[in-house]
């Protein structure tokens, strides 16, 4: 009733502002007291699951703690996924959802996502991620009609997915989406760079607006807002996109076993804020330690790494390991006025390559060497080659000032740092006297034009470990 309300333009600007007062109501709750409510949702959740047959391989009963039951990942689900049978779900099969994560390592996964929880999202999540979108730290500056570009893929992508089930209900009528979903990606990129001008608002990837939309437009952008769904690019390019979109870039994150789980912070460029409604969210911190102490929303501190593992309050996904590392940044978000901790994202733990057996290469080292050499980067990937019974990284990138037959210059560089900051990596080089890594700069645009053919609810590249067919789909992008 409200939707079909807000499609009248009188009423819609009316309702609009009310909402906008109340924008960030559910996030000024306390968080203990957000905490105590998701018990009662958990034993409610745990009365259903007991009698499902993923339930009873979990060890669910009525009398069951969340902390006694065992870490979970994909290989669990998956066979209920892929050979689905009505007594193994909390719901009736039809009101699962299949969705489909974008296949980056070489291995594509589909979920059954309960639509009930995709619809939660949008009505409870979804308006507090726009309305932060719009908000330039003093006030909401979104207005009935304003234009909302979203770069995503298709169903049976997670967002494309969303997309077409908000749409439907029309949860966000005071909004022109553009533009069509279905378009392909390039489609996607032309329609930005050819209707920036009636463009209020972006959902991009951050590679996508420094590669393809900024060298293309002959005047800065006046954005009301723009979330970035690569974190690690987007901050290594974030002076460079305040200065031509006019505004902060923000920041969220979703995966597919998550739903959309996240709002912006608003006070914390690129960082963001769990939502106590969405599920519950433990944190095993990343630093060694004798025993590995799992800790709540309430309990991190403020600069450490933890890694996430995440209950979904409505479906089956139980106590799920996301191998994703989220670093504390802040307590609390004076704009918002909550007292829920803030995170940026900080690495997949799985994204991780062995030389030999001596050193583990994780992407969120790769990029910090980048940085720390002042080398501006589009992307790169990795894969392990093996020469004359030896290992080598080989690390294919592409930087915005390119600077051809730079390649060994720019690898003695990178060899250098990691010699330096890694003592498993000098032990590798010392014993087997030799550069464990190898460096091909790609050309101007490789990964434009490969990101083109990607699918997904956002174009991306496996940074580590790319699989051989993926590999030579770069190398040969053009």
């Amino acid at each position: 009733m409200l939707e079909s309300l807000m499609e009248n333009p009188t009423l819609g600007k009316f309702i609009l502002e009310r909402l906008k007062t109340n924008a960030f109501d559910s996030f000024e709750i306390p968080l203990s007291k957000a905490l105590e409510n998701q018990t009662r949702t958990l034993n409610y959740k745990f009365e259903h699951l007991e009698k499902t047959i993923i339930g009873k391989k979990l060890g669910v009963h009525n009398k069951t703690k969340l902390k006694n039951l065992p870490y979970t990942d994909y290989t669990f689900y998956e066979p209920f996924y892929e050979n689905p049978s009505p007594d193994a779900f909390m719901y009736p099969l039809e009101e699962y959802a299949p969705i489909k994560t974008s296949g980056t390592t070489g291995k594509n996964k589909t979920f059954l996502i309960p639509r009930k929880a995709m619809r939660k999202a949008l009505r409870e999540t979804a308006l507090p991620v726009i309305f932060a979108l719009f908000h330039d730290g003093k006030k909401i500056t979104m207005q009935y009609g304003d234009t909302f570009y979203l770069n995503m893929g298709p169903a049976p992508y997670l967002s494309g997915s969303m997309f077409n089930m908000g749409s439907k209900e029309k949860r966000a009528p005071f909004l022109n989406l553009v533009p069509n979903i279905n378009l392909t990606y390039k489609e996607k990129v032309d329609y930005f760079i050819l209707n920036y001008k009636k463009i209020d608002a972006v959902w991009i990837v951050a590679s996508t607006l420094i590669t393809q939309v900024i060298p293309k437009l002959k005047e800065p952008l006046n954005l009301k807002g723009i979330i970035v769904m690569d974190d690690l690019i987007a901050k290594t390019h974030k002076e460079d996109i305040e200065k031509f979109t006019g505004t902060s870039p923000k920041t969220c994150f979703s995966s597919t076993e998550t739903i959309s789980p996240t709002i912006p912070s608003i006070q914390h460029s690129m960082g963001f804020i769990f939502d106590p409604r969405r599920g519950i969210f433990e944190f095993a911190p990343c630093e060694k330690t004798q025993t590995e102490e799992i800790v709540g929303l309430d309990q991190v501190q403020v600069g450490k790494i933890y890694r996430l593992i995440y209950t979904d309050l409505i479906g089956e996904i139980t106590r799920y390991d996301t191998t994703n590392a989220f670093k504390c940044i802040a307590k609390g978000d004076n704009i918002i006025n909550t007292d829920y901790p803030i995170f940026e994202y900080s690495a997949r733990l799985d994204a991780t390559i062995s030389i030999m057996n001596f050193t583990r290469i994780g992407e969120t080292e790769l990029l910090d060497a980048f940085h720390n050499l002042g080398l501006k980067l589009v992307d790169f990937t990795t894969k392990i080659k093996t020469e004359q019974g030896r290992e080598y990284l080989h690390i294919y990138a592409e930087l915005i000032d390119q600077d051809q037959n730079q390649d060994i210059k720019i690898e003695d560089k990178i060899h250098q740092y990691l010699y330096t900051n890694n003592p498993d990596y000098k032990l590798l080089a010392d014993s087997f006297t030799y550069k464990p890594i190898k460096l091909s700069l790609l050309p101007k645009d490789a990964f434009t034009n490969y990101l083109e053919n990607r699918k997904g609810s956002f174009p991306k590249i496996c940074r580590i470990g790319i699989s051989d067919y993926e590999l030579q789909q770069l190398c040969s992008s053009k």
